[in-house]
């Protein structure tokens, strides 16, 4: 059964800003439930591939080819996923997959799944020998960092922390991977109940270790910075000291230290440049005032002249009752000696807008399914 429709020609009205820039189109992916997105080169091709994750039976990569993306024949097992990461655990090449499972509403377990890649293409999951299940836990996002420096990647785990009437621990944690075999958990700062609306990693203070970005629900996030000796130092006073809706960590002027991009609970998109020291993330350098919600950040370089942008996913606030999102996504494209260029591009699509990622640097996955509803992912590209 033919999955992919492409939408070749369709002009997203609004996405032309000074510089001429070039029209784009949509291609469907897939409609289906969504909780979140892993994106990587699962077949070492050259084009990043597509795993859509969520709540549906058909979980599955999409693999890009030159006639368009194509499922794989390989559906993952039917769970209560919600977010997923990538990342090659044993250093064998080949693209491995973490997801986080769902603790049946804090009642009932969830088995955290590690899908290793075969070379035969296939993934197998191997949490339970890796000791990476985190069975009580109500699993949300989990991200791949390396905490210790080795270079082999270690695991951020965000768990929804609602109180467990059964008395077991349902909190994030953090799992260091020994040699690509299994993983030991380590206690950290950032161990606990610490939030699970949004999690990244980026290097705030350009020592070269990872560091973590957690958004918290109805409270400003945490900024965790590697102190290089097994645990972290948390950045205060916070920017923004507000809820974070979703946040990042990108370079935006290419000075080499990662900013922060933020949604506040204000429907507002900030950007903190960072300043190199002192607490890193002093000074509002942009912000600008959403005509809709803000849902998801994405950053890439979507017109290819160079420089980063930032999509920006809006949900108009009546799409669940009515099944259509009316609110246009916003473009901020970065301009030539800094600032940005705002574009709107409108549009009336079935589902409602819920997540942003980026594909091969330039390309965006728009997801407008959620936990719960389904709705069409696209792939939005210049043309």
């Amino acid at each position: 059964m033919k999955r992919v429709a492409c939408l070749a020609g369709l002009m997203l009205l609004g996405a032309t800003v000074p510089g001429a820039q070039p029209p784009y189109t949509m291609t469907l992916i897939e409609v289906s439930k969504v909780w979140g997105s892993a994106v990587a080169d699962y077949d070492r091709d050259g084009h990043e591939d597509l795993l859509i994750e969520g709540h549906d039976a058909n979980d599955r990569i999409w693999y890009w080819t030159p006639g368009g993306y194509r499922p794989s024949a390989q559906v993952l097992t039917h769970s209560d996923r919600h977010g997923c990461d990538v990342a090659d655990i044993n250093a064998d090449g080949l693209p491995d997959i973490y997801c986080a499972i769902g603790g049946e509403g804090g009642f009932g377990i969830g088995l955290n799944e590690m899908w290793v890649q075969q070379p035969s293409g296939q993934h197998v999951d191997r949490a339970q020998e890796m000791g990476i299940q985190d069975p009580y836990g109500r699993g949300r996002i989990p991200v791949f960092f390396d905490m210790n420096h080795d270079g082999y990647p270690d695991i951020y785990l965000t768990n929804l922390s609602t109180t467990r009437p059964d008395g077991h621990p349902n909190i994030n944690r953090v799992f260091v991977n020994q040699g690509g075999l299994s993983f030991s958990e380590l206690t950290t700062l950032a161990t606990g109940a610490k939030g699970s609306k949004c999690v990244a990693k980026g290097d705030i203070n350009v020592d070269g270790w990872d560091d973590l970005l957690v958004c918290v629900n109805k409270a400003p996030g945490h900024l965790y910075v590697n102190n290089q000796a097994g645990d972290f130092q948390e950045l205060m006073p916070r920017p923004a000291e507000t809820e974070w809706k979703d946040a990042k960590l990108a370079d935006l002027n290419d000075d080499g230290r990662d900013d922060l991009l933020l949604i506040t609970a204000t429907n507002t998109f900030q950007v903190w440049l960072n300043s190199g020291g002192g607490r890193f993330f002093d000074t509002l350098s942009y912000q600008q005032k959403l005509p809709a919600w803000g849902e998801s950040i994405a950053v890439g370089d979507f017109n290819r002249d160079g420089r980063r942008d930032v999509y920006v996913v809006q949900r108009d606030p009546n799409c669940e009752t009515t099944g259509r999102d009316l609110a246009g996504d916003l473009i901020f494209f970065g301009r030539a000696g800094g600032g940005w260029v705002k574009a709107l591009l409108p549009q009336a699509l079935d589902g409602c807008g819920y997540l942003a990622d980026v594909v091969d640097g330039s390309k965006i996955l728009v997801m407008n399914g959620g936990g719960g509803w389904r709705g069409p992912s696209y792939l939005i590209e210049a043309k």
